[in-house]
């Protein structure tokens, strides 16, 4: 049942984007009374958490996967993949970030914290590979621009591009702009 109300509350998300469902909606989109939501959940925010933090988590496992994918790939390659692969787990999860994160840019950076910590030591492998000269304070300044930049620039393509606009290309260019950011000066 839980499950149930879980994917009713994100099936109504994703048919009213950005529109907080309330748990009556809830109630009637999964043919339950509103007594069965309470007994699964406090109030609204409760089954918004758990859309949230269920997001988090596959967002996190799919860019995992995605950087183990671009480790053995040429720099610009690996970067597509990155930038593919999170802006299409963005995508995917695009009504309840919509709603998780509407009311504060603050806590979509909590949140995002929560998905690049256990990915630092994995997104160190390109940056270190291309940038053998830095001291490991300086990799690691580079490493937290380009985790936010990444973020920033895919969570763009997924959720704000305009209408009309070639995806492929966006993501191309989002790939080449972080690759820049980690070669050397004089390379740029």
């Amino acid at each position: 049942m839980r499950k149930r109300l879980l994917s009713s509350a994100n099936d109504l998300l994703a048919r009213r984007p950005g529109t907080r469902p309330t748990t009556q909606d809830i109630a009637d989109h999964a043919h339950v009374s509103i007594g069965t939501v309470y007994r699964y959940f406090a109030d609204i925010d409760a089954i918004v958490e758990e859309l949230r933090a269920t997001a988090i988590h596959d967002i996190t496992t799919s860019l995992a996967t995605g950087v183990g994918r671009a480790m053995d790939a040429e720099p610009m390659a690996a970067m597509v993949t990155i930038v593919e692969t999170l802006t299409a787990a963005f995508e995917k999860h695009d009504p309840v970030l919509r709603i998780s994160y509407s009311t504060a840019e603050a806590e979509f950076g909590d949140a995002w914290a929560e998905v690049e910590e256990p990915l630092i030591p994995l997104a160190r492998i390109l940056p270190a590979r291309l940038r053998p000269d830095l001291a490991p304070n300086e990799l690691d300044d580079l490493v937290f621009l380009t985790m936010g930049a990444t973020a920033n620039l895919c969570l763009r393509i997924a959720l704000l591009r305009p209408e009309g606009s070639n995806r492929e290309a966006l993501i191309a260019t989002a790939a080449r702009m972080l690759l820049a950011a980690l070669m050397p000066m004089e390379a740029a």
